[in-house]
């Protein structure tokens, strides 16, 4: 058999709710010449061999709960596509993408990602979600690059543009070049991924949304750490390539800056309201460091030495 043109890979664990409408906006594209690579990364809710009994395009891979890159990892080593695709198991692409974007990449040799916006599938008051076809479009009709998120994206990267993964369609020579998704981090792999792409090869962004992603509990962008992951894989990023593109444009050290003090301010505001108040209040004196919202920042660091009850007074 002919390998397909594109592989796409979905990762899934204890994911069942969701993730038949995930597979069914891959199996339903315009675009046919793919295969699906369902990455169980050792769940418990379901037989995930059941669903290569829907499509002959479908294989199923066990693993034992190593962690979404490693399961990402896993799925781009045994794909036999040309093109790599990915999708979380929660998420959906719209009709016609697949289609738009090998179109593209068939127009365009030089560029090594192509991607998309997406829109935010919030969940209603009810905690259930709006139905899909309430928000989809047809992103067939997105045949242009949006110019701002065109091109050599490294610096463009550094100072806050977003790739969602789920948009995202990635040449094998890139995957090549990059080696994979760095499966010691627990957040921010897909940001250094495309951090470390935008160093081998120029990415483009379609004029459009491609796909929904869906926001409750379990989303990445809810997820608390100590340590500001951002800010750690800018300081990284700063010190091994600097703050200039393959093509020579340039982040200036105070741009640079600013958006640090933007990702410490809201590391430290998410911990001052949902977790811990001694990190808030270091997180918000290295935003202050930098002159960011110095007033917030000062009120807020007084605010985290007060006991618990009466910072929610004094912020009432």
């Amino acid at each position: 058999m002919n390998p397909p043109r594109v592989s796409v890979i979905i990762p899934v664990r204890n994911g069942k709710d969701y993730l038949q409408e995930a597979l069914d906006s891959v199996l339903q594209q315009s675009f046919t010449d793919l295969e699906l690579l369902l990455i169980d990364d050792g769940s418990t809710d379901d037989d995930y061999d059941r669903y290569t009994l829907q499509d002959d395009r479908i294989r199923v891979i066990h693993l034992t709960g190593r962690g979404v890159s490693h399961a990402r990892n896993t799925g781009m080593a045994q794909a036999r596509g040309d093109l790599l695709a990915f999708l979380d198991a929660d998420d959906i692409w719209f009709p016609g993408k697949l289609q738009a974007q090998v179109s593209y990449f068939d127009e365009h040799p030089e560029v090594g990602v192509v991607f998309g916006k997406f829109i935010r599938w919030n969940a209603q008051p009810d905690g259930q979600f709006p139905p899909a076809s309430t928000l989809i479009e047809d992103a067939a009709q997105h045949t242009e690059a949006d110019p701002e998120r065109s091109g050599w994206l490294y610096t463009r990267l550094l100072d806050g543009l977003l790739v969602g993964m789920n948009t995202a369609v990635v040449r094998r020579s890139v995957y090549e070049a990059v080696g994979g998704f760095n499966e010691a981090m627990r957040q921010g792999e897909d940001y250094d991924f495309w951090l470390k792409a935008s160093r081998v090869a120029p990415m483009h962004s379609l004029n459009g949304a491609v796909a929904l992603y869906r926001i409750h509990n379990a989303s990445a962008m809810h997820r608390l750490s100590n340590d500001s992951h951002l800010a750690n894989l800018l300081h990284a990023a700063s010190l091994r390539w600097g703050l200039s593109t393959l093509d020579d444009q340039k982040l200036t050290a105070r741009a640079f800056e600013k958006r640090l003090a933007g990702v410490y301010f809201d590391h430290a505001y998410a911990h001052y309201w949902q977790g811990n108040r001694r990190i808030a209040r270091a997180a918000f004196w290295q935003a202050l460091r930098r002159r960011h919202r110095p007033l917030r920042c000062l009120v807020y660091i007084a605010l985290s030495y007060l006991p618990v009850r009466a910072q929610a007074q004094a912020a009432s």
